[in-house]
């Protein structure tokens, strides 16, 4: 980071499995689901706190209260659960994959994140934390409104699961395919 801003966010990346699974179930509803975009493979995360252009000033500081927020959080254990969708029932802006599992320690992490992000001058979030996977962008089905129900396969929660022990920052290339680049690792205390 020269002295230029970067538009960067704290993420939870997956694992190889999940990721896979993802990517099947993916290609398997792209033929469906007329969304205006899906999410490349290697772009699932679960977004922690989105940061937007941060200065070179703001990044020098990120790390030392990112690696603090990683030394007190234990990993913990996290499964995909149900398809949902943001925005109007008929035409929804999001496409994700819910988070079930460890969600305690999850949500303890964003709200230790989110609180130490005021410091370097980040707003708080004013929505409530909803942890999840976005799959796939702006729904373009104008002669056929969306139904939750035509999503099959439902993500099977049993054949996803895995130990979060690591967060990561990253910076998104908005003309970039994949679109997000981690630069840094926090590994959680073990």
């Amino acid at each position: 980071m020269r002295n230029e801003s970067s538009r960067l966010f704290i993420a939870i990346p997956i694992n190889e499995q999940w990721r896979q699974q993802l990517t099947q179930q993916m290609t398997s509803l792209q033929s469906k689901l007329p969304f205006q975009k899906w999410t490349h493979p290697e772009d699932y995360h679960i977004t922690l706190k989105f940061l937007g252009d941060t200065s070179v000033e703001q990044y020098e500081q990120l790390s030392k209260l990112l690696t603090h927020a990683a030394e007190t959080t234990r990993p913990f254990q996290l499964t995909l659960t149900e398809w949902g969708t943001f925005g109007p029932h008929a035409s929804p802006s999001i496409l994700w994959a819910g988070v079930g599992g460890d969600l305690l320690p999850l949500m303890n992490l964003q709200q230790n994140i989110d609180n130490r992000m005021t410091i370097l001058g980040f707003p708080k979030e004013n929505r409530e934390f909803h942890p999840h996977l976005t799959i796939a962008r702006r729904y373009q089905g104008d002669s056929t409104p969306f139904s939750i129900t035509n999503l099959v396969p439902h993500v099977s929660e049993s054949a996803m699961y895995g130990t979060i022990n690591e967060f990561k920052l990253y910076k998104s290339h908005l003309k970039k395919t994949p679109m997000y680049e981690p630069i840094a690792s926090f590994t959680f205390s073990k």
